[in-house]
């Protein structure tokens, strides 16, 4: 049985990094690709950083691909307590590839930022199958197949758009969503199904339309449902 592997979508400040605050962070183990300080109290001491020397703790900084691959295939391997991994924020990885090899004049880096994208949502299912992971995108407007717009995975590059259907690498695509409550508070929240856009999730996993910006409830739908 593979590992689950979700995708959640969202623009900046729409609750991505918000919706990990209620998982067990004795139990979470999180990649920081841009090292940005985590959006709840007390995060720097629930989620020390990853030790290369000794394998503990539960934040993994880094933007290599390679890197990555190499601490969460430990981390399965090493890490029983672990049964949440999280990708925050995914698209940087490609940007930092773009980056670093702007000069190029020929599609070779889109061809690496392509396979570098795959590759780690395939890596990803290759962990414990206990494990649920949880892939961090930002969104764009996009068209679909039939050129309508919709509110789909932000990629890197015409060519990724063209040859990567990155949502259909994925069961379940979640997008973080925000409105004004009656006292003029914020409230964070899911989509879990939603019209002019790439999310999608399981038959019947989810009852409502919206539901709690809250990977913790996620978690728990993705462990009754299967």
């Amino acid at each position: 049985m593979p590992s689950r592997v979700s995708l959640i979508l969202g623009g900046s400040g729409s609750g991505k990094s918000r919706s990990l605050k209620n998982l067990p962070p004795k139990h979470t183990f999180i990649v920081n690709v841009v090292g940005k300080d985590l959006p709840f109290k007390g995060s720097a001491t629930t989620y020390p950083v990853f030790d290369m020397a000794t394998g503990q703790g539960n934040m993994l900084v880094t933007k290599s691909t390679k890197t990555i691959a190499k601490v969460l295939k430990y981390v399965s391997d090493n890490r029983p307590e672990i049964k949440f991994i999280i990708i925050d924020d995914n698209q940087y990885i490609s940007l930092f590839t773009y980056t670093k090899r702007i000069d190029e004049k020929d599609w070779a880096k889109y061809n690496t930022i392509a396979v570098n994208m795959v590759d780690l949502v395939e890596f990803c299912k290759e962990l414990r199958p206990d494990i649920q992971t949880y892939i961090l995108q930002h969104i764009e407007e996009g068209e679909d197949a039939s050129g309508n717009k919709q509110t789909q995975a932000k990629t890197m590059g015409k060519f990724v758009k063209e040859k990567v259907t990155y949502e259909g690498l994925f069961t379940m695509v979640l997008l973080c969503d925000k409105e004004e409550g009656e006292e003029g508070e914020v409230n964070h929240f899911f989509w879990t199904r939603k019209a002019n856009s790439t999310v999608k999730s399981p038959e019947e996993m989810f009852t409502d339309q919206k539901i709690p910006n809250d990977l913790r409830i996620v978690a728990k739908a993705i462990h009754g449902y299967y």
